[in-house]
């Protein structure tokens, strides 16, 4: 890995445990099957372990149709020598995401997509100097969606 990657990881690590809300928009494409569209808004509780940075999440979600969903959501975010990892814990138990490699200074993407039955995950992230952008992307034979946080 180059310098400029170190850096990127670097940066990324220390803005992570930065985070206290976050935002998002879900919207779906032609072919989806699903009602994921609207708008959520929350608050994260970070705590820090090391090389870890976990995310506890609660928002509320507002759909097209003006239904409200409370969620709540815990990641784990691990700083690892070329890469950051993203895993979803659920029950004691982790879900590997995403392994996020740098492509420039501020930008990343998924080392492999997560597959998840017939679903393929995707996604991007961007660092922001008091933000992270994060994109999802769910294709399946039932899903077309696109998840857009923002973390700040």
């Amino acid at each position: 890995m180059d310098k400029l990657g170190l850096v990127a990881l670097a940066k990324l690590c220390a803005r992570l445990a930065k985070v206290r809300s976050f935002s998002f928009n879900a919207s779906n494409g032609p072919g989806s099957a699903t009602n994921w569209r609207g708008h959520g808004r929350g608050d994260v509780a970070v705590e820090n372990f090391g090389a870890h940075t976990v995310f506890n999440e609660q928002a509320k979600f507002t759909d097209v149709d003006g239904h409200k969903v409370a969620l709540n959501n815990c990641y784990r975010w691990t700083r690892c020598v070329d890469f950051v990892r993203l895993e979803h814990i659920q029950d004691e138990q982790s879900m590997l995401l995403f392994n996020f490699v740098p492509l420039t200074a501020h930008g990343f993407r998924h080392q492999n997509a997560h597959q998840s039955g017939a679903d393929t995950y995707t996604a991007d992230l961007i660092l922001h100097t008091d933000e992270i952008e994060l994109i999802w992307q769910i294709h399946g034979p039932q899903k077309n969606e696109r998840l857009h946080y923002h973390y700040w």
